[in-house]
């Protein structure tokens, strides 16, 4: 590299390393805090601890809240750093204490409050002040920060905060801050709130916190004021935005009207045109949901802008369209105490009907009656308005100026021809009497246009009588110096005297006496002045003495029999019940006042029964019970003692209660009566339900039943006598159905309290069994939860199903399984036989039976299925088993006690279904278990003879092992042997024949036994009983035939028709069978009954061969028919 390129090189990095140590020395270093200051507010620090902990009570608070507060500035001096003069310290001094001092105002009733209740209000009204601090501190930090970084004029910068930017979030994290020691310094100041030692360790933390709160606030940037360049731009991107905004709902075409409508409501003019000009329709009207309903053109009315009025109009709007009971007129003039002439000439002049009313008769004429301007009412006359139009209360402009005090309109209308007194509406000068004040102008201006003194409205009353009773007396005086009628009495048959005393005002009343009243009147119920005075709502001893001074009776009484000291005492007005009369047994807790002339407190009678009661006091309880309303008394029925008002009332006081008159049907804001209300709290309100159950009060009330289990299962109480109150709310009609508040019901809840009894009459009153509680679980879910398996069986038995899936997905198989309790997981696997969905029968025990489900036939069994219930068919549940093969269930039956002799409606029996189906080690059960074998079937049919039909050696072997008798008949006469013949000739087992022939014949069977018309067990073997043709096995035919032969069964035998043993193979054509029969020497001669032979007999059937058998014969005559001939 060349050596002058090295040397530019390093010129320009000492050129570099200059500019950096310019740059360093440029950037100001952080100033260092102040020593001095900075130990002046830790020791403040400290002297504020020492204040509130040492000194305490209120000196101690003053003398912690000033050193908090001085602390303070020499904080903020002593972090600012340099030298500072003093005179800074006092703007911010200022700042500290206008804020510690608003902090503490506001903090101090419900700081005071939470300490002393711990209320729910009070803790919400701290946070309340809490949040409204730090939005103060929010809103004016830029404040703090200049006055502490930078100091100089603190009204400057007051002025320079209005143009700052406050919105920022920076401002939350300086509002927090600045919270810091206004906390601690209420936290060191407040009496009482913190122990000593605790409020030490508060000024430690303070003595930390504080400076370094002063630290972060100084290092936070000032805050920039806001440009009127920023200002300009911000609205006008608004005006783009909502620009933009127009056009997007004019390219949707759609959204505009409900925009104009929102523009309209919210007084934004400029964009109401604007979405008219994209097209919005002036004439649609307001949404249907919008709770507003007033129209386009009535919200325009009520705009101080009258553009969007105008343009409306432009537009073609008709101003005189009726909406939600309105029009524009009505909305301009009445929404406004001022009045809106300018929009109301604008309507007027575009077509407007001055006379069009609303839903209440109310014209505008009517609402500009309450106008202070009566410009309105001018422009509506002129524009036609009817000057005096009723509303439905028969109120006219004048006499709603008039109740208004609106003298000034009430002035202009008379002057324009309204009538103060017009038929069939309220007399205008009643309106002005009956006022709020007692101002005679309107009076007088009424009379002077020549209003009636006495004029009445519908009711019968007139102005003397609501101005007595509003207690107007100067009107009082001009309405009778005017001529008015003192003695007048309104359809309640009061006379202005009886109102005065009504309405409690006494200055009324003397101002009648002028008029010389009847003082002794009485209205339509029997009552005086005295009696209606008790009654005001604000009566004074005075009004009362003063009406004893003009003689009334003290003892009169009304229709009801009640005096006005009855009317006083029942109201606990006793300083009214000591004006009537002084000998009235006052209430102890009110008779012995402090000052001797001073009147008693008035006590409501409902609080002295209360005490009465509370303190045992059975006579004063029962003088005030005759002055408590019987729906008062009702209300004590809810209430327990003072000092445990929440619990119900005890059952000696629920009894006394009652037999006083306290009515338990009373209903709470809730619905509820007292009964009701209690079922809720369960077990501690068993002893008030219980009272008011013997009493004969109802629990009904949906939901009951369920809202008692509740508080029972709230409680953790599944006491025996809850259970048996529970029976008793259902047996008195408490809802079983309905679920409780939380959604649980009441068949869930009794399974949880483990209530069998319960569980049995819900069950039997027909709750829903697979009904979900709160959490998605059945009855049977909780059962196998709580491992209940008596409850888990008493629901199965009803018909509760197991299949039924929780919230989760589970069953409550599932249940029990994960709770690892087999035992009751077998109860509810029922795969094989499934519960048929319904409360179990007895017929669901063949049933199971059928299937062969051991399990199932076993749990019916525990359930307590009776073993020998039988089906429609009449079969039993081992029937059944028996002659399905189940070997099983046969055995559980049998060891359970099963009766294996009960037969079916058919006659079958366990053993006879067995022995039909070949079950043979079922037999061989049945047979070990007892089973009857002379048990005859239908037809007198016995197993062996059912054994030996079916052509079964091995349980006839069986049967006769076990003592069958092979003599025994049928009501035909047939034997065993007799069956197993008719099973021969149709069977093609020869080996199952010739057993079954050994079988029986071993037995001693008569091979030649004759059942009825003579039939033998040969014959029928030969086909005796069978249709002509029927086809046959010839080998297994000759193996019996030659069996039975052998045996010695004899050939001369006639079945009722005549056929003999030949006559038989001929008529079946049997030529194997006929020629064997030949060779044992048949006869072939015979004749049957139709003197046939059997020849013949072949030949007319067409069987030649078998014919041909019989013709003369060349052989040697057989030894075996010599032998039986020789024999016979």
């Amino acid at each position: 590299m060349p050596e002058d390129a090295v040397e530019a090189i390093a010129d320009d990095f000492a050129d570099d390393l200059d500019a950096s140590a310019a740059v360093v020395a440029t950037v100001p270093r952080p100033p260092r805090p102040a020593v001095a200051p900075l130990a002046i507010g830790l020791a403040l620090t400290a002297l504020a601890g020492f204040g509130g902990a040492v000194v305490g009570g209120v000196g101690g608070a003053l003398l912690a809240g000033l050193a908090a507060l001085g602390a303070q500035p020499a904080f903020a001096l002593a972090l600012r750093g340099g030298r500072v003069p003093p005179r800074e310290a006092l703007p911010v001094a200022a700042l500290w204490a206008l804020a510690l001092l608003a902090t503490c105002v506001l903090l101090a009733w419900p700081l005071s409050a939470l300490r002393q209740g711990g209320t729910l209000g009070a803790a919400l009204a701290t946070s309340a002040v809490a949040g409204l601090v730090l939005i103060g501190l929010w809103r004016t930090w830029p404040l703090w920060r200049w006055q502490e970084g930078e100091g100089g004029d603190l009204r400057a910068h007051g002025r320079a905060l209005v143009d700052t930017d406050t919105r920022d979030w920076r401002g939350l994290g300086a509002a927090a801050l600045l919270a810091l020691p206004l906390l601690g310094a209420v936290l060191l100041a407040w009496p009482d709130l913190m122990s000593p030692a605790l409020r030490w360790a508060v000024a430690g933390a303070c003595a930390l916190a504080w400076p370094l709160a002063h630290r972060a606030l100084l290092r936070l940037p000032s805050p920039s004021p806001v440009r009127d360049e920023d200002l300009l731009q911000a609205a006008l991107d608004e005006d783009d935005a909502e620009a933009a905004g127009i056009d997007a709902l004019g390219a949707a075409g759609e959204g505009l009207d409900a925009a104009l409508y929102d523009a309209a409501r919210h007084g934004r003019v400029e964009r109401t045109l604007a979405l008219l000009d994209a097209g919005a329709n002036p004439h649609a009207p307001p949404p249907a949901k919008a709770r507003d309903q007033r129209s386009l053109a009535m919200l325009a009315a009520v705009l101080p802008d009258l553009r969007l009025l105008r343009t409306l109009i432009a537009h073609g709007v008709d101003l005189n369209d009726v909406h939600a009971n309105m029009t524009p007129l009505i909305a301009a003039t009445r929404d406004s105490w001022h009045g809106r002439p300018e929009a109301v000439m604008t309507l007027l002049a575009n077509g407007a009907d001055p006379r069009v009313p609303d839903a209440d008769g109310n014209t505008p004429l009517h609402h500009a009656a309450r106008s202070a301007d009566p410009g309105v009412a001018a422009l509506l006359r002129d524009a036609g308005a009817e000057i005096d139009p009723p509303n439905r209360e028969g109120l006219t402009p004048l006499a709603l100026a008039c109740t208004a005090g609106n003298w000034r309109l009430a002035r202009f209308l008379l002057e324009r021809g309204a009538k103060p007194d017009l038929p069939g509406a309220v007399p205008a000068l009643l309106a002005a009497a009956g006022g709020d004040e007692d101002d005679p102008v309107g009076v007088q201006l009424l009379l002077r246009h020549k209003a009636r003194a006495d004029a009445r409205d519908a009711r019968g009353r007139s102005a003397l009588h609501e101005a007595a009773y509003a207690g107007h007396a100067e009107i009082v005086g001009v309405v009778l110096g005017a001529g008015a009628d003192v003695h007048a009495r309104d359809h309640a048959q009061r006379t202005p005297f009886l109102e005065a005393a009504r309405g409690g005002h006494l200055a009324a009343l003397q101002a009648l006496q002028v008029g010389r009243p009847d003082v002794h009147a009485t209205d339509a119920n029997g009552r005086h002045a005295l009696i209606l005075a008790c009654r005001a709502d604000a009566p004074t001893p005075a009004l009362i003495r003063a009406l004893l001074d003009l003689g009334l009776d003290r003892e009169h009484a009304d229709d009801d029999g009640r005096r006005a000291v009855d009317y006083a005492a029942a109201a606990g007005r006793w300083a009214l019940v000591a004006a009537i009369d002084s000998d009235y047994g006052l209430p102890a807790s009110v008779g012995g006042a402090d000052e001797p002339d001073a009147p008693p407190p008035d006590r409501p009678p409902l609080d002295l029964l209360r005490e009465a009661l509370d303190a045992g006091d059975g006579e004063a309880a029962s003088r005030w019970a005759t002055l408590v309303d019987p729906v008062d008394l009702a209300g004590l029925l809810r209430e327990g003692t003072l000092h445990n008002g929440a619990a119900p009332a005890s059952p000696a006081r629920i009894d006394w209660l009652l037999r006083h008159g306290a009515n338990p049907d009373a209903r709470d804001a809730a619905g509820d009566t007292p009964l009701f209300a209690w079922l809720a709290q369960g077990p501690s309100a068993a002893p008030a339900v219980q009272t008011l159950l013997r009493r004969g009060v109802s629990p009904a009330g949906a939901g009951g039943l369920a809202r008692f289990l509740a508080g029972c299962v709230a409680a953790d109480r599944a006491d025996r006598g809850l259970e048996r109150l529970a029976l008793d709310l259902v047996e008195r009609g408490a809802d079983p159905f309905a679920a409780s508040p939380a959604g649980d019901p009441p068949l869930a809840l009794a399974v949880r309290l483990g209530w069998g009894a319960l569980i049995d009459r819900l069950i039997a009153m027909g709750v829903a069994l697979d009904a979900r509680d709160a959490h998605g679980m059945t009855a049977l879910h909780l059962a196998a939860a709580l491992r209940r398996e008596g409850t888990l069986k008493q629901l199965i038995v009803h018909g509760a199903s197991p299949n039924v899936r929780a919230a989760d997905g589970q069953t409550p198989l599932g249940v029990a399984l994960s709770s690892g309790r087999r035992d009751l997981a077998d109860w509810l696997d029922w795969r094989h036989w499934p519960l048929p969905g319904r409360p179990l029968r007895a017929t669901d025990l063949p049933a199971a039976a059928v299937l062969g489900d051991a399990d199932a036939v076993r749990r019916l069994l525990d359930l307590g299925l009776p073993i020998d219930a039988v089906d429609a068919q009449g079969c039993t549940a081992l029937l059944r088993a028996a002659g399905g093969g189940h070997r099983g269930v046969v055995e559980l039956l049998l060891a359970r006690g099963a009766d294996p002799a009960l037969a079916a409606r058919t006659g079958a029996t366990p053993l006879s279904a067995a022995v039909s189906m070949r079950q043979l080690d079922i037999v061989d059960r049945l047979l070990a278990a007892g089973a009857t074998l002379e048990q005859r079937l239908p037809g007198d049919v016995t197993v062996l003879m059912l054994a030996a039909a079916l052509g079964l050696p091995d349980v006839c072997t069986r049967l006769l092992a076990a003592g069958a008798n092979i003599a025994a008949t049928d009501a035909q006469g047939l034997t065993p042997l007799h069956c197993a013949g008719l099973y021969g000739f149709t069977t093609r087992d020869r080996r199952r024949l010739v057993a079954l022939f050994d079988a029986l014949l071993l037995a001693g069977a008569d091979p030649d036994a004759q059942a009825a018309g003579g039939v033998t067990p040969l014959l029928l073997l030969l086909g005796a009983r069978a249709e002509p043709g029927t086809a046959c096995d010839e080998d297994v035919v000759v193996a019996g035939l030659v069996r039975l032969l052998d045996e010695g069964a004899t050939l001369r035998v006639r079945d009722p028709r005549g056929f003999g043993p030949l006559h038989l193979a001929a008529l079946h054509g049997l030529l194997r069978v006929t020629r064997e029969l030949l060779q044992a020497g048949a006869e072939p001669e015979a004749r049957d009954a139709l003197n046939r032979t059997p020849r013949e007999v072949a030949v007319m059937r067409g069987f030649v061969d078998v014919a041909a058998e019989f013709g003369p014969r060349t052989g040697d005559v057989s030894m075996a028919r010599f032998l039986r001939d020789r024999e016979s």
